[in-house]
């Protein structure tokens, strides 16, 4: 009797709106689809829209449901005091069960997901995007309403069963290991990619759908949070005001509870008709929004890598990113660099983009040659050789 695949359930636990978050989670799915040959998957996802993405994709998909009562288990799971008296009663959540039902001999979670503590009887991989909580403590998402601490009990408790940790850089992977006391041989980087909606060429007026009436505008495309800074692109868009310079900002993505205060900041500054809110942008939309753009402005605190700045290279568009460690790195020349406490130093970048085409195609020649040095890295071949080491340790226990 020939051997089964070994068979790897992935676990897309985001929606389409989550922004970055799950433009890399289809990313790694188109990146895993090349290793069917090899490896069996199954996709775990509690987002039924998730379910008609990933048919087209072939892969065999299964729709998770939150229950309350599966909810109170998984808490008591995590208790010590009784995780040992339910284990001796075969007490496991929904999702094992699933996992039980279908096979599955290692587990892989694409983004950072509570599931992983609750797993009694599976191995698993996990992805950590960033540690910003302990980067920036001080901003409200990561410290207010015990967050910081939720975060800390994940990754204390998470992170040293994992069989192997995905990070997105050298400098994540540093501050895992640092932070948590993680052997250098269980972390892997797999940089990130821009998301594949970026190359739907859909040459459009954006200008005149979202209603831009400056000669220049300049894109960010990032969720309302505080720590994405929209209110340092209002200072620097003011002190060009004061100058004469009329530019329009234009912010897409989904508020998640700062919207108010930015359009607030904004009519303070007295720049509001400037700035163009535009919510939630479909696919179609975003390579004529960069392509238009004069620049991707990112002054984001949280990275260390991000993926807009990805997209603007492979669209041709000057990025302008903040002199952060970790941040830059990921640019390395191809960006013009701001201090965040200066929002002066935008606003002269800006006006130099203006008014040099010389320093503008630089920037898009740049941008190009690095997006190249991050894309010669073999993600594959970093997927395959997690999924082999395990694979020859299985049949340690168990025989496909």
């Amino acid at each position: 009797m020939g051997s089964k695949k070994m068979k790897i359930g992935v676990v897309f636990d985001g929606d389409l709106q989550v922004g970055g978050g799950f433009q890399y989670q289809r990313t790694v799915l188109n990146l895993i689809r090349d290793l069917k040959d090899k490896y069996e998957f199954v996709v775990f996802t509690f987002s039924p829209e998730n379910e008609k993405y990933l048919r087209t994709m072939e892969f065999k998909t299964i729709i998770l449901k939150r229950k309350i009562l599966d909810k109170i288990k998984r808490l008591t799971l995590r208790l010590d005091a009784f995780s040992f008296l339910l284990t001796k009663v075969n007490l496991v959540c929904d999702f094992e069960k699933h996992l039980e039902q279908e096979d599955i001999d290692l587990v892989y979670f694409l983004q950072p997901s509570g599931l992983a503590l609750d797993l009694l009887k599976h191995n698993y991989i996990i992805t950590v995007w960033d540690l910003c909580h302990r980067d920036y403590p001080e901003f409200p998402e990561v410290n207010f309403n015990k967050e910081f601490e939720r975060r800390e009990f994940f990754y204390t408790r998470a992170l040293k069963k994992a069989v192997a940790i995905i990070s997105d850089s050298e400098t994540g992977k540093n501050n895992i290991i640092r932070r948590y006391g993680i052997d250098l041989d269980r972390v892997y980087v797999l940089p990130f990619l821009p998301s594949t909606n970026i190359y739907i060429k859909n040459d459009m007026n954006v200008k005149e759908k979202y209603g831009i009436t400056t000669e220049y505008y300049i894109y960010y495309p990032a969720q309302f949070w505080a720590h994405k800074n929209h209110v340092y692109i209002i200072d620097s868009i003011a002190l060009l005001k004061n100058k004469g310079i009329y530019l329009t900002a234009v912010f897409s993505g989904s508020d998640k509870g700062n919207l108010n205060h930015v359009l607030e900041y904004a009519r303070k500054k007295r720049v509001i008709d400037l700035i163009k809110y535009i919510g939630f942008v479909p696919d179609e939309d975003i390579y004529s929004l960069y392509k238009n753009a004069l620049a991707l402005v990112m002054p984001t605190y949280f990275g260390p890598t991000n993926i807009p700045p990805l997209e603007a290279f492979a669209i041709g568009t000057p990025v302008i990113y903040p002199d952060l460690p970790g941040l830059k790195e990921q640019v390395g020349d191809a960006a013009l660099l701001v201090d965040l406490n200066k929002p002066e130093t935008l606003a002269t970048h800006l006006e130099n983009l203006i008014n040099s085409e010389k320093l503008r195609q630089g920037l898009i020649e740049k941008g190009r040659n690095r997006l190249d040095e991050i894309n010669n890295v073999n993600r594959i071949s970093v997927l395959e050789s997690i999924f082999s080491d395990y694979e020859a340790k299985l049949k340690c226990w168990k025989i496909k």
